[in-house]
């Protein structure tokens, strides 16, 4: 019975097992199937930030890459997406590591029949999609409300917006907590000028499944305003990916924690970064006042929308970094913006220096200050329950 397209993408490098598995399923009459084909990891990859798909399956023996690898690749890059293992490699040891890992199902091509390939897969969508909604329905029972920060590229003052808006909600609430959720040496221990004993690395060398509330709050930095933070790895030595997995369970343990929780996010696609974004309650973009940066934004907008991100929770946040004659008026880059303008921070070099002497954000630091002023506005805004644009 026909419904809703259900849109999968195959990596399979063989013509053959790609034409009989649109037989088996032209043979269940199931016609809301339809199927894209890559027979590279390269293609497939770029085909997952560019379009939209409710699963993927995957022949893990490809050309350019091979085995476990294949499917970490994939399920790193799509980690809301189940995927259906279908091989001709009939292994044991391959099979378990997938479904540790998160595979929906591992399949031997020789010793499926049709019926079973279409009715696993049907399977394998609905089951994917009843753990998503438990999920998200885990998500929206607790109390609190997860609001991440990334530019829309490097240089946006991403950092610094999302440590004054932490700042400035925890004077009206208790429990505020700043994650940096990046692989390597981020900004935030050295504009709050702080040395933490432990961060994101203590917690990552932990095995995944054991993550929760005990362990995430162990590594908390009490800071003396307010805040607790979690920085990102301080250590060379302790740079590397994070993976979804471990995200995830940083953030739902975070949500118990916090009132609010502040993610400081890189300008990246990495799969970490996906999911904090997906299950961000409000996503702020940094975007700079020049036209350089607002095409980035634009870009980026287009980016979030191709990892099927709700834009209506996503908002921009115009950050003036130095007064110039190239700097794009706020009309101007709502015109070529298409979501709210959450708030615009005038420049503020000398006090923003000043403040990471200190130690302490600027909306503490001088709350006279009109970049100060502006922040806590923000912050105001973004506590309601729904993104608040800069009021006309």
């Amino acid at each position: 019975m026909s419904g809703a397209a259900i849109n999968i993408l195959v990596i399979d490098d063989s013509e053959q097992d790609l034409e009989h598995l649109r037989d088996c399923f032209a043979q269940a009459d199931a016609t809301e199937f339809q199927f894209v084909h890559v027979r590279r990891m390269h293609d497939a990859l770029q085909l997952l930030d560019e379009d939209r798909f409710d699963s993927i399956i995957l022949e893990p023996d490809l050309r350019d890459v091979s085995g476990f690898e294949a499917f970490k690749m994939v399920a790193g890059r799509a980690p809301d997406l189940p995927v259906v293992v279908v091989t001709r490699r009939d292994d044991d040891v391959l099979a378990i590591r997938i479904a540790q890992a998160g595979g929906q199902e591992y399949l031997v091509k020789d010793q499926t029949g049709c019926g079973t390939l279409v009715r696993t897969i049907r399977y394998a969508i609905e089951r994917h999609r009843l753990q998503m909604e438990q999920l998200r329905a885990a998500k929206d029972e607790s109390i609190g409300r997860t609001i991440s920060f990334t530019g829309a590229k490097g240089g946006t003052g991403t950092t610094t917006v999302a440590a004054n808006i932490a700042a400035a909600l925890s004077e009206r609430y208790e429990h505020v907590s700043l994650l940096e959720l990046r692989a390597d040496h981020g900004s935030l221990a050295v504009q709050l000028n702080r040395t933490p004993s432990h961060d994101l690395s203590h917690l990552l060398a932990l095995p995944s499944h054991v993550l929760g509330r005990e362990e995430v709050e162990a590594a908390l930095f009490d800071l003396p305003f307010g805040p607790r933070a979690l920085f990102g790895p301080q250590e060379v030595g302790h740079f590397g990916d994070i993976e979804p997995e471990y995200a995830g369970a940083i953030i739902s343990a975070l949500g118990e924690l916090s009132d609010f929780t502040i993610i400081d996010l890189p300008c990246d696609q990495s799969p970490a970064t996906q999911l904090a974004i997906r299950l961000s309650d409000v996503v702020c973009m940094t975007v700079g006042s020049d036209v350089s940066s607002v095409r980035a934004a634009r870009a980026r907008l287009q980016q979030f929308e191709a990892w099927d991100v709700d834009l209506d929770k996503v908002g921009a946040i115009i950050v003036t970094l130095a007064a110039s004659s190239a700097v794009l008026q706020l009309p101007a880059i709502e015109n070529n913006l298409e979501c709210k303008i959450i708030g615009a921070v005038p420049p503020a070099p000398e006090a923003c220096a000043t403040a990471i002497e200190v130690g302490q954000p600027l909306v503490l630091l001088q709350p006279d200050q009109i970049a100060a002023v502006t922040l806590a506005q923000m912050a105001q805004r973004l506590a309601s329950s729904e993104v608040k644009g800069v009021p006309h």
